[in-house]
């Protein structure tokens, strides 16, 4: 089997600034579109990646329809979390952001079977295993079973995959029925991750692993680090949150240039690890 053989199309719904889209083409594959409806974060995600001429675009999933669609191996999405996640409201699957993972079902329902992709690549928070009581997660399940996918799972955790942040996401692959698949998890450590180190109240060891990125209580950036030398405290900057979520320096400076530092936390916090979907990507294989 050659190299190009191995590659798989995809396109990167949810896109936010792209951590799929890195991940997955620095395993090799080819991203033949996205979707955004962010306008700061389309702003950024243009900057840092090599967008080819006529690659398909759309802004509102709920306005997609599925024969504008690239057909491609597989779709990545990490559809927003808001309404699952510990901090958040915890609405379950009935929150007017989480609903848009039925947008994706209502767009594989209007894809002809032959023109699915082989692979759903999904990623979300680890609290979507027990809000609701495991229903909602039952639901996501069952929604996929209706359109012809058989799922497995695994929550990872991106401090074992080299970079410095304790951040515990779980990862689906949904598996067309009927053809060819292989089994994807588990996907064992690259690293061993260290303790969090904190001193006093949202103060951590610079030295240490930093707990997840994300930018709520007020709207103010939160994780603060310790400067012993000088012995002051200071918040993360957006480069270092970009660098704990993956993102190789000159991808932040392309998002930098074309956007706040409200923004630019408010990015890194909603992306997925790059590192992380590398090593999941790694396993995703054509025929």
């Amino acid at each position: 089997m050659s190299k190009e053989q191995k590659k798989i199309t995809f396109i990167d719904l949810f896109c936010g600034i792209g951590g799929f889209r890195l991940g997955m083409e620095k395993a090799g594959h080819i991203c033949l579109g996205h979707c955004e409806i962010d306008k700061f974060a389309k702003k950024s995600y243009t900057a840092m990646h090599n967008i080819k001429e006529g690659e398909w675009y759309a802004e509102d999933i709920t306005k997609v329809r599925a024969e504008e669609m690239p057909k491609v191996d597989c779709w990545c999405f990490g559809f927003p979390c808001q309404n699952i996640s510990v901090a958040g409201a915890k609405e379950g699957l009935q929150g007017e952001q989480s609903v848009l993972f039925f947008e994706v079902i209502r767009l594989l329902k209007q894809t002809e079977k032959e023109n699915r992709p082989e692979w759903l690549f999904i990623e979300n928070v680890r609290n979507l295993l027990s809000i609701e009581k495991g229903f909602d997660f039952a639901r996501i399940l069952i929604a996929l079973d209706k359109v012809g996918y058989d799922a497995e799972w695994q929550v990872l955790d991106s401090a074992n995959f080299g970079v410095p942040q304790h951040r515990e996401r779980l990862y689906i692959i949904g598996h067309i029925r009927g053809k060819f698949n292989i089994k994807i998890f588990p996907i064992p450590p690259k690293t061993q991750s260290e303790s969090i180190k904190q001193i006093g109240y949202r103060i951590f060891d610079k030295s240490g692993i930093s707990p997840t990125v994300m930018t709520h209580g007020g709207g103010k950036y939160n994780i603060k680090v310790l400067n012993e030398k000088e012995k002051t405290v200071r918040r993360l900057t957006p480069k270092e949150c970009f660098r704990l979520q993956g993102f190789p320096d000159s991808y932040f400076e392309k998002a930098k240039a074309v956007n706040s530092n409200f923004q630019l936390y408010k990015q890194a916090e909603n992306s997925v690890t790059v590192n992380v979907i590398y090593e999941i990507a790694k396993k995703l294989k054509k025929e």
